[in-house]
């Protein structure tokens, strides 16, 4: 029987600092991006750490489902960089 775990959002607005966002082990499940302006996002495994995912996107709402177990982020997911201009992030992580 697989455990649960359970999933918290973190929201991140484009222009704040890069930093980890939520807990220091995680695994990324979903990713949601509102975009005001068209941009980019990349988020790795720790500061400094391999890249996790890297996707751009256009202007409107955009959902990045992770399939299976999500992408597992040992030292947390870090948002390394998010361009763009007034772009709105959130990330589901558990």
């Amino acid at each position: 029987m697989a455990t649960r775990s359970d999933v918290k959002a973190f929201n991140v607005n484009q222009g704040d600092s890069a930093a980890v966002v939520g807990p220091a082990r995680s695994r990324i499940r979903q990713i949601v991006v509102f975009g005001n302006a068209a941009g980019a996002l990349t988020i790795t495994d720790g500061n400094g750490g391999s890249t996790l995912i890297s996707q751009s996107f256009p202007t409107g709402l955009h959902t990045l489902n992770i399939p299976d177990n999500g992408i597992l982020a040992e030292s947390g997911a870090y948002l390394s960089a998010f361009t763009g201009s007034g772009n709105k992030l959130t990330v589901f992580l558990s």
